[in-house]
């Protein structure tokens, strides 16, 4: 495979990331480091993933007058 696969995951900046699935972490329950960029990118990415607004009401349109039938 070359770095112009599609099935690798690629940095921001365009580099292959490590993984997608394991971070960096002290021993093997310990706390996530910062020096996990690619951890670091995407959680910020994510965070500013814009949520669209959901409408509350829905729209809708309205008569007034009378109604007559002219033909039966």
């Amino acid at each position: 495979m070359t770095a112009t696969d599609p099935r690798h995951t690629t940095t921001d900046a365009g580099a292959l990331a490590p993984s997608d699935e394991h971070s960096l972490t002290v021993g093997p329950d310990g706390p996530i480091l910062l020096q996990d960029h690619y951890l670091i990118e995407q959680m910020a990415n994510f965070n500013r993933e814009r949520i669209p607004e959901r409408q509350p009401h829905a729209k809708g349109g309205g008569a007034f007058g009378t109604f007559r039938v002219t033909k039966t």
